[in-house]
């Protein structure tokens, strides 16, 4: 965990009005693991908004000392962040514990819905390179919301899409389609991100496969101290910006 100033170097709109991705450089970028998260700054508090906003990492390149995420405009800080051309921000890095792949793993099953999708990518930006073939399933709302899709089809071995409305791939829930290929694909290793709904799905399917699931939520700090963001788990209580976000499915309280 590192406190920074990143330099906005690029601000793209990907979904009109909705969805943008932006790329950051930092000079001094520290160790980064995939599922971690940057807290980000709204316009050196100026902009009224005291809090800052958690976004997991889409891309993260160490040579070029930059990183991407992917975020959708919800709030006044998103809007912010969207409007933004260039400029210096206080930033975070990084946060979280990230999701991690076992040695000797040959298989790994990516699940994502929504905004959750993006971070799965810095999972094989990291592993691919070690032999490691990746089945990745990704769930969104519509066409117009499914982001990111020729990145993860350049990584992917096979990147399979569900949509709610059928409008880009198979109409029906992603953890549903998966379910069709599970006993085909075999995977040693299940990793997702995504709603919460879409976890209760996961975790009903009672699958004798590791699983783990980056959760999201409200933070207060990002860095433990203030304990907005706890989750239920069957160990107690615990905090999803310190003790997360990656979890083992069995042991969250969903």
């Amino acid at each position: 965990m590192k406190e920074v100033y990143v330099n906005v170097r690029e601000n793209i709109e990907l979904v009109k009005g909705s969805i943008h991705k932006m790329v950051f450089v930092c000079p001094d970028l520290p160790e980064f693991l995939p599922g971690q998260f940057i807290n980000l700054a709204v316009g050196n508090y100026e902009y009224g908004a005291l809090l800052r906003r958690p976004i997991s990492v889409f891309k993260h390149d160490a040579a070029a000392k930059t990183f991407e995420i992917v975020f959708e405009v919800k709030g006044k800080g998103t809007k912010f962040f969207s409007r933004l051309k260039g400029g210096f921000l206080p930033a975070t890095l990084f946060l979280g514990n990230g999701f991690t792949i076992p040695a000797g793993t040959k298989k790994v099953a990516l699940i994502g819905g929504g905004m959750g999708c993006p971070p799965l990518y810095s999972v094989i930006e990291k592993y691919k390179k070690e032999g490691i073939k990746f089945y990745t399933y990704l769930g969104f709302s519509s066409r117009e919301k499914a982001v990111c899709l020729e990145d993860f089809a350049a990584v992917s071995d096979k990147l399979t899409i569900a949509t709610d409305d059928g409008s880009i791939g198979e109409k029906d829930f992603i953890t549903n389609v998966f379910m069709k290929d599970v006993a085909k694909i075999k995977p040693d290793l299940i990793l997702s991100c995504g709603p919460v709904p879409m976890f209760r799905s996961l975790k009903a399917l009672n699958l004798d496969i590791p699983t783990y699931i980056s959760m999201e939520a409200r933070m207060g700090c990002g860095i433990g101290a203030c304990y907005v963001c706890a989750c239920a788990t069957i160990s107690g209580n615990r905090r999803v910006c310190r003790d997360g976000t990656v979890f083992d499915i069995k042991e969250v309280l969903l």
